[in-house]
């Protein structure tokens, strides 16, 4: 397909620089493909332009760089330019700060695009947290939807709340600006606790479950809520704005300084800063479960004035705040809605799904039944499952039915199976095309997984593939879940059947699997219900300290390095010599 003959409208969206860079591509305004590039590069959290994931989306559709009619990139220079002179005339030190940077510093978007072969394309700029609204739009376009979208920070806003009417594309009503950030005020507390890698914050979310809220009254005198959608942060506590933001990349590599006053921070809460390699005790896992709360409170209040604005039965959440599952698995129970969907990445990586929205008029269609499997497959070109490396057997399925009826058999056995089936996902979750999958039953699982195949954390979590229609009989106040992006209560009777997913507060995060949109996993997870009476399965990513497992090579690398029984790429199943499936 060539642009000049072609009449197609190719618009292409991408996000870097940040962290978590992607891209991701429509055709006729239907989303064909979206790739983060650390798949590609294998650099965690990347936030270098996205040539792999641009190379990758273009060849999905067929197409080459000429083709592209627009590039559409979020960040808007002329945004919220009143507040920002404003905190330049409150903080002129930090203003000057930036002004002294040395011209040309950093790459320039404009020509990065150009050096790729895109510069015959014209550039559309959306506004930060407008194009998050559009990344989770598109996943029920139709109802009137509540937005509110929330992070660190983007175009100077770090939430922002808004409406999309019937058939309507989103519209933003009210923002939070710099320096507030609830993002900013998690990732501190986050630092503070020892984690101060870019992206740690998941894990204070797994650790908070085993504590008690005990540091809740000083983390409000930290950050406080008032009338209206807003919230405020100590500024002698997170001199944010007289200082700036210490974030920056190195060779690629996004990292960010504390964001807070150590000693203010230690005072306020009486608490010294944990090392990275210092023992977890009762005082860090209570820091963080009282966090966790403190978060809670500020996002509830959030919610609670944006619906006073909106008042809406379908609520969209995105920007990398929604994530925090822990919370989003309460909205149900505490806000009512009837329907609460997340955006598959909301993250800084959806943006470029957000983008390719907006620049379609907010409508966007998906080729695939479920938004978030949008990445390489293995019937792609240069993906197909090689032959059995040394040390290994490979063995062929004639078909699904088997090769479905197999794993469930082994994975009831007690056995540990890595999954390289169908299109990657888009988001930071693995959803069963390439995860790693085992019985959820046994306590020692989850000890066996995180020691052997994970080598991480031993408080580490593991989440649940739930059959969608047999959840509400494990769950409580479950809403349909595909991306994993909820955690409920698992009833009182049902916890020791499910030790390996239940974490110490008895709950446990989960993916809705219908069989219209996962067929393969679906099919498994039924079979292994027909064998056990359990509707699911322990669901991890396919990887070990790494970005998820993007070729078949490296989903054999993994497999070799690990203690994983089996890996089944496609129909083909492999296993080390001595043990053939």
């Amino acid at each position: 397909m060539s642009k000049t003959s072609s009449t197609h409208r190719v618009t292409l969206g991408i996000t870097c620089f940040h962290g978590d860079s992607s891209a991701a591509l429509a055709v006729d305004g239907r989303l064909v493909a979206a790739a983060e590039e650390e798949r590609f590069s294998r650099l965690k959290h990347t936030a270098a332009f996205p040539r792999g994931a641009i190379a990758y989306c273009l060849a999905r559709a067929g197409l080459k760089a000429q083709d592209v009619e627009v590039v559409a990139i979020p960040g808007s220079k002329s945004a919220n330019v009143p507040q920002k002179l404003l905190t330049a005339l409150k903080n002129p030190a930090m203003a000057v700060a930036k002004l002294m940077r040395p011209a040309g510093e950093g790459p320039k978007v404009e020509d990065m695009i150009a050096a790729s072969g895109l510069g015959d394309a014209r550039i559309e700029r959306f506004e930060h947290h407008l194009a998050h609204m559009a990344s989770v739009r598109i996943l029920d376009p139709e109802q009137p939807m509540l937005l509110l979208s929330l992070d660190g920070l983007g175009d100077f806003v770090s939430a922002a709340c808004g409406f999309a009417a019937t058939g309507a594309q989103a519209t933003i009503s009210e923002r939070v600006h710099f320096p507030s950030s609830l993002g900013f005020f998690y990732t501190a507390l986050t630092q503070h606790l020892g984690f101060m890698r870019f992206g740690e914050e998941f894990k204070v979310m797994g650790l908070s479950s085993f504590g008690q809220p005990r540091y809740v009254e000083p983390l409000r005198r930290a950050i406080t809520t008032g009338k209206g959608f807003g919230f405020t942060l100590d500024p002698e506590v997170f001199p944010l704005a007289s200082q700036g933001v210490p974030f920056r990349v190195e060779k690629d590599q996004p990292l960010c300084e504390r964001l807070y006053d150590v000693e203010k921070m230690t005072a306020l809460l009486g608490i010294p800063a944990r090392a990275a390699d210092a023992p977890l005790t009762d005082v860090h896992r209570d820091l963080a479960m009282s966090l966790q709360a403190r978060f809670e409170e500020v996002a509830d209040h959030l919610l609670q004035e944006a619906r006073k604005l909106h008042p809406a039965r379908v609520l969209g959440l995105a920007g990398g705040c929604s994530h925090n599952s822990v919370w989003v698995g309460k909205i149900k129970a505490r806000h009512g809605f009837d329907a609460i969907h997340v955006a598959p990445a909301s993250h800084d990586a959806g943006l470029a799904v957000g983008v390719v929205a907006l620049a379609n008029g907010g409508k966007l269609g998906c080729d695939e039944p479920h938004w978030a499997l949008l990445g390489p497959s293995q019937d792609d070109p240069g993906y197909e499952a090689p032959p059995a490396p040394s040390g290994t057997v490979a063995t062929d399925w004639a078909d699904d039915e088997t090769l479905q009826a197999w794993i469930a058999t082994e994975l009831a056995a007690g056995k540990i199976v890595g999954l390289y089936h169908g299109r990657m996902e888009f988001g930071p979750r693995a959803l069963g095309s390439r995860s790693i999958l085992c019985d959820p039953r046994p306590l020692e699982m989850r000890d066996r997984l995180n020691a052997r195949v994970k080598h991480r954390e031993a408080f580490r979590p593991f989440a649940a593939a739930v059959l969608a229609e047999k959840q509400d009989a494990w769950f409580e106040d479950a809403f349909y879940a595909p991306s994993m992006e909820a955690v409920f209560p698992v009833r009182a009777a049902q916890r020791g059947k499910i030790a390996a997913v239940t974490h110490a507060d008895g709950s446990c995060r989960i993916q809705s699997i219908r069989r219209d949109t996962q067929p393969f996993l679906w099919g498994v997870i039924e079979r292994f219900e027909a064998l056990t009476g359990v509707p699911m399965l322990i669901n991890t990513s396919f990887n070990d300290s790494e970005p998820i497992v993007c070729t078949p090579r490296e989903a054999l690398d993994c497999y070799l390095r690990t203690e994983m029984d089996y890996v089944v790429i496609g129909r083909r199943g492999y296993v080390r010599h001595g043990s053939r499936p």
